[in-house]
């Protein structure tokens, strides 16, 4: 199936899809400084839009990208999906240092969101693949190469995603997700010092444990955990709460969607969706 085009936003202008100009004298461009973030756009609301913005612009300030950019975010993003229509998207917008002297760069695009194979996920493990503590780990920068061939080498295996584990031995996310696992009754997900990304819906997965009550805990998550765990899910913007029905090599005959807490986490993640666009859009 042939995904939708959608129209770029390049530093202040709408371009037609696939028309917009970025400079080839761009620091993005020649250096890979850049950052970005992913939004998802449904039911004509930007899901925890502050969240991303935050963590687009702390990833921006680690870079030494100048902020406050010259455009205003939020605005940007209204007038962006205002252009759009009542098109459901994931939303990208990308941050770069710009040509020299010239300021920051801003792109803002759009992409169909593909759900992930609802009877669950296959996932692969690529050893040795990040450093631990290593502060850039925790920068979401367009440096995306190594993620990138991981979860290509993982989807030749057979599986959906990569889990990265680092150097020391210890799980940290996968390529596009953040990943939990249910360890002797408790809920177990890496911690960004160790090089987890801060995702967003991680974080509301965190507040949501936490308001319900349900034990966890932010801690260095080994591959012997997850040959233990009753459960395994990922997280995501787009996905929200993936469960996993094996780790190749590790764990197989996981429960995927028929594991109990992640299939109630993930009724519980709707609801706070539902609240936080009825909070969003009554402020309108």
């Amino acid at each position: 199936m042939t995904s939708a085009r959608y129209p770029t936003f390049v530093d202040g202008t709408l371009h037609a899809p696939g028309a917009g100009a970025v400079s080839t004298d761009d620091q993005g461009f020649q250096l890979g400084l850049a950052v970005f973030d992913t939004l998802l756009h449904e039911d004509g609301c930007r899901y925890f839009e502050e969240a991303h913005l935050a963590r687009l612009e702390a990833g921006a300030r680690a870079l030494g990208i100048a902020w406050p950019l010259r455009w205003d975010l939020p605005e940007t993003l209204a007038r962006y999906c205002e252009a759009l229509g009542p098109r459901e998207c994931a939303l990208r917008i990308t941050v770069t240092r710009g040509v020299p002297a010239h300021g920051a760069t801003l792109v803002v695009g759009a992409r169909d969101v593909v759900p992930p194979p609802p009877e669950g996920v296959v996932v692969a493990v690529e050893r040795g693949a990040k450093v631990a503590c290593d502060p850039l780990e925790n920068v979401k920068s367009t440096n995306r190469l190594r993620n990138v061939l991981a979860r290509e080498a993982a989807q030749r295996a057979g599986a959906w995603e990569a889990l990265l584990a680092s150097d020391e031995g210890d799980v940290l996310e996968g390529t596009v997700s953040n990943v939990w696992a249910l360890v002797d009754g408790l809920v177990v997900t890496p911690p960004e010092e160790r090089g987890a990304l801060a995702g967003v819906m991680r974080g509301e997965l965190l507040a949501e444990l936490s308001d319900a009550g349900i034990a966890h805990r932010v801690a260095r998550l080994e591959l012997a955990d997850l040959a233990r765990a009753a459960e395994v899910w990922l997280s995501n913007t787009t996905g929200r709460v993936i469960p996993v029905v094996e780790v190749q090599g590790v764990a197989a005959r996981l429960p995927g969607p028929r594991g109990e807490l992640a299939r109630d986490l993930a009724r519980r993640m709707r609801q706070r969706e539902a609240r936080y666009r009825a909070a969003r859009l009554g402020r309108r």
